[in-house]
């Protein structure tokens, strides 16, 4: 009932939960005991089934609320291997997302008021669990391993710590259903800007840009990816080795560091001019005959 009027109301309790309980002990009793309601066995099973279509209804409904709740205070785990990274020749995967609307904005306003608070905010527990491992680090052993495991990332933990990547959950989590989303390669050829404080995942997004850039393969051929990074970020570096690797163009694969010239590249612009890809003779003639400036 959430989803059925032009206000929501989904920082709530999950009221539709007690429908259910009611339905799951109504087709309980009509089963094995039907005498209880007047009925045969044969009306008790007929009305038992219709207590479950009720129930379920009212179960997905209450799973509608549940899990905007959830995903407000943190997203499901989403992880994504270099294999299952998607390929096209044109479209560009961006990752998954969904169209901002007017109820986006709406549910995003919701959570910033007090009254909301308790369905966003982390709960007393989860701020003790923080608190608590911050002052064992450096207790003795059984009390250590009683941190490791308020610490422990798994679902079954009820004070599991959020996952490392920065950001608010609920800018996400206003949106229960996502999906991929993709830029038109066509679109490309203008200028793009990506915003956001450090350890956001910037270079994250640059690394699945450039991984579809160097594997996307048209009329058989690969194409030419050309990466500058000021940062001088290792990682980065790394990534594009392995994947030049795992595309099969290692040999087509150059690094250009002028701080580390035993592993850069070499190039020489003004040692040979005679091509036309080369600096202009006339360029070359007026730096100096001698020393490192010599043509």
């Amino acid at each position: 009932m959430a989803h059925e009027y032009a206000i929501e109301s989904l920082l709530r309790p999950a009221v539709e939960l007690y429908t259910v309980y009611v339905c799951a002990a109504g087709a309980f009793l009509c089963v094995f005991a039907p005498w209880a309601f007047a009925l045969t066995p044969l009306f008790g099973i007929v009305t038992a089934a219709g207590f479950l279509a009720l129930g379920l209804v009212r179960l997905k409904q209450a799973w509608h609320v549940l899990r905007y709740r959830r995903n407000i205070r943190r997203l499901p785990h989403y992880t994504m291997t270099s294999k299952e990274v998607p390929v096209s020749n044109q479209r560009l995967f961006i990752g998954l997302g969904f169209r901002w609307q007017q109820r986006h904005t709406q549910r995003l306003m919701d959570t910033y008021l007090p009254k909301y608070s308790s369905y966003v905010e982390a709960t007393p527990l989860f701020r003790a669990a923080r608190r608590f491992e911050e002052r064992a680090e450096f207790a003795p052993h059984p009390v250590r391993l009683l941190a490791r495991a308020t610490s422990w990332d798994v679902p079954i933990n009820p004070v599991r710590p959020l996952p490392p990547v920065g950001g608010l959950p609920r800018l996400h989590g206003i949106e229960p259903y996502e999906e991929n989303v993709s830029l038109p390669l066509g679109e490309r050829v203008g200028h793009s800007i990506v915003l956001g404080t450090t350890r956001v995942g910037k270079t994250r997004l640059a690394e699945l840009f450039i991984t579809q850039d160097i594997r996307r393969k048209k009329h058989g051929k690969h194409e030419v990816v050309i990466v500058f990074d000021p940062k001088g970020d290792a990682d980065l570096l790394k990534r594009m080795y392995l994947e030049a690797k795992r595309a099969g163009r290692l040999n087509e694969f150059y690094v250009f560091h002028l701080g580390w010239p035993d592993h850069s590249a070499r190039y020489n612009a003004v040692g040979r001019f005679g091509r036309i890809s080369e600096v202009a003779t006339r360029i070359a003639g007026q730096l100096s005959g001698e020393g490192n400036s010599a043509a």
